[in-house]
């Protein structure tokens, strides 16, 4: 059995089984030396194919893989592979994070961690959120294929509050600097007193995979927003590295507000 055979027979094996597996359990089951698995899964693991558990040190199918697989699978493993990472960025930030993936001409949150505080941005699992208003519906709008841009410019933007963008030309202007900067940011565009940052999950070709947002009062995102930005850009890395925004420096650029 060759080295690709070996890859593929592992590959398979993984995909195959929704729990984790040991490299013991993995050595066993594909009749391959235990060494030889172990530098197998780390070169996997490297290049974002397979996901090693920082708890038990046991390994599923990884995130870059999943990419190019259905968008229902991607979707679960990706709640499920970020979960401690969507806490971490909420504990730090003492804000609201939110996971969300396009869906048609729409954005939706398939996942969201709350601080534990009296007052913060409340927001459900399966809301969609319009594309051209909010961080997180412009960092997807931002990124998406020219087929979504077409399809949403196509139509009279709605106007949610006073400051949501509704002229075509500014909403495209406010685009082209999202991605030139790597974020997304928008005050009481959506909803009065509240504010948001988010950041794009990218692949390894810089396709969208998903966007990650904070969102809180606006007081509170604008004062510590270089800490919100760095906060979810490290969050950004841990999920796909390959797939971090731009250089940390384009922070500096002004705001789109």
């Amino acid at each position: 059995m060759d080295s690709i055979q070996r890859v593929t027979l592992l590959m398979d094996l993984l995909l195959a089984h929704e729990d984790e597996l040991g490299i013991r359990d993995i050595a066993g089951m594909v009749d391959v030396p235990k060494s030889t698995v172990q530098r197998m899964l780390a070169s996997l693991e490297a290049a974002g194919w397979v996901s090693v558990s920082p708890e038990t040190r046991k390994y599923r199918i990884g995130l870059r893989f999943l990419a190019y697989a259905n968008a229902w699978r991607l979707r679960f493993e990706l709640v499920r592979q970020t979960r401690h990472i969507l806490e971490d960025l909420s504990a730090r930030t003492q804000e609201t994070v939110l996971l969300l993936v396009l869906d048609g001409d729409c954005g939706r949150c398939i996942d969201k961690v709350e601080p534990v505080k009296t007052f913060k941005l409340v927001a459900e699992v399966g809301k969609t959120f319009p594309l051209h208003a909010g961080a997180c519906g412009k960092i997807l709008l931002a990124y998406s294929p020219e087929a979504v841009r077409d399809r949403v410019f196509s139509r009279p933007l709605e106007q949610f509050t006073p400051t949501t963008i509704t002229d075509a030309e500014a909403l495209r202007a406010d685009l082209n600097r999202t991605v030139a900067r790597g974020y997304a940011r928008s005050v009481e565009e959506l909803t009065p007193g509240a504010a948001e940052v988010a950041v794009p999950i990218l692949d390894c070709d810089d396709n969208l995979v998903a966007g990650l947002s904070v969102a809180g009062s606006s007081a509170e995102i604008e004062h510590r927003f270089d800490d919100m930005l760095q906060a979810l850009r490290g969050a950004a890395e841990r999920i796909l590295p390959s797939g971090s925004p731009a250089d940390p420096a384009a922070a500096q650029g002004g705001t789109d507000e």
